[in-house]
């Protein structure tokens, strides 16, 4: 009786296991069975038996069935919940909404989330590291950085961290360190809103310390899957504190931002995104802050990549008397998605 109970449930547990499986069919002809992780940046992330998850460019698969609950946004931002079932023509996709079926040209889909997933299989991060010493100058550089992207149905979680080193026989060591996490409330035709909470380090500027907890908003005008460009603004408190025997500094600030990202999956993998942020100080008026970013990233195999990036910050008028108004540089990198 034990065996046959035994057998019972793993019989039933095999069905259920062929009933909920995603299908993927390429345009080869080829055909995968197994679960839908996600689609994003071009890249469909798909996990068999037979493969593991592995990555599949979006514009090779002719057909994509899956028992999931899954959201389906298009380019112009608009999102659909629920299965997706067999479609009529290749290239299509049909999402089985609350409302009834949606036939949706794969072309115009850009990102695919299922949302009864466990909470750790939204998230998506990467971590990066470089060293370098040059001996005629004996000046030594570490930097090192972390990511992480979690995503559900209609919030977006982002934190992002990022320390540089600078040491030399003689010198005191030279530091510039961020952290930045962001809330984003996701609203239909691109739309966004939320919160930021940002932490900096820069000795170049005299900086010790400076906190700010803002709000505001911001607008996807290009998603694609090739392309991003996102404008945003809003407003922020800002408390500044200074090792050189002057009192914190509080103020509010506005900022105002452009990022844009381009992204090629075709192999190698590239990525090149900017991303510039303004904050005019609303207290002390005719002060300007900027913080400019570049980064070139190229994927060297499965996950495994190489970075290039530049830095600016400037600040129009720094609390420090004698501190320098620019910081910038070039780093590279060794880095690890996963």
């Amino acid at each position: 009786m034990q065996n046959s109970r035994y057998l019972l449930v793993t019989f039933a547990a095999l069905v259920s296991t062929v009933v909920h499986a995603d299908v993927v069919t390429m345009r080869n002809g080829d055909r995968l069975s197994g679960e839908l992780k996600s689609l994003e940046r071009g890249k469909l992330r798909f996990d068999s038996a037979a493969t593991g998850t592995i990555p599949i460019e979006w514009d090779e698969v002719a057909t994509l069935v899956s028992g999931q609950d899954i959201q389906v946004e298009i380019e112009d931002g608009t999102r659909f919940l629920g299965p997706l079932s067999t479609a009529v023509a290749s290239s299509d996709v049909v999402v089985e909404t609350a409302q009834g079926p949606v036939t949706l040209a794969m072309a115009e889909v850009i990102l695919m989330t299922p949302i009864e997933k466990r909470a750790r299989d939204r998230i998506d991060a990467g971590v990066t590291f470089g060293y370098s010493f040059a001996k005629s100058t004996e000046v030594e550089q570490l930097n090192a950085g972390f990511d992480l992207v979690a995503r559900t149905e209609k919030r977006l979680y982002s934190l992002n961290a990022d320390v540089i080193v600078s040491d030399s026989d003689g010198v005191e060591s030279n530091q510039r360190k961020s952290l930045d996490f962001e809330y984003t409330r996701l609203w239909p035709k691109r739309w966004g809103t939320g919160a930021v909470v940002r932490i900096d380090r820069n000795d170049e500027l005299g900086l010790d310390l400076r906190t700010s907890v803002g709000a505001g908003g911001g607008r996807y005008l290009i998603q694609s899957n090739a392309m991003s460009l996102l404008v945003s603004g809003g407003v922020q408190v800002s408390r500044e504190n200074v090792s050189a025997g002057l009192s914190d500094k509080d103020s509010l600030e506005g900022f105002a931002g452009i990022n844009w990202d381009w992204f090629r999956y075709d192999s190698p993998e590239l990525d090149l995104s900017s991303n510039l942020l303004v904050f005019p100080n609303l207290t002390d008026t005719g002060r300007v802050r900027a913080e400019f970013d570049m980064r070139f990233r190229w994927e060297l195999i499965a996950d495994l990549f190489w970075q290039v990036s530049f830095y600016n910050s400037y600040d129009s008028d720094p609390i420090v008397p004698d501190a320098e108004k620019n910081d910038y540089g070039v780093i590279t990198s060794l880095g690890y998605s996963f």
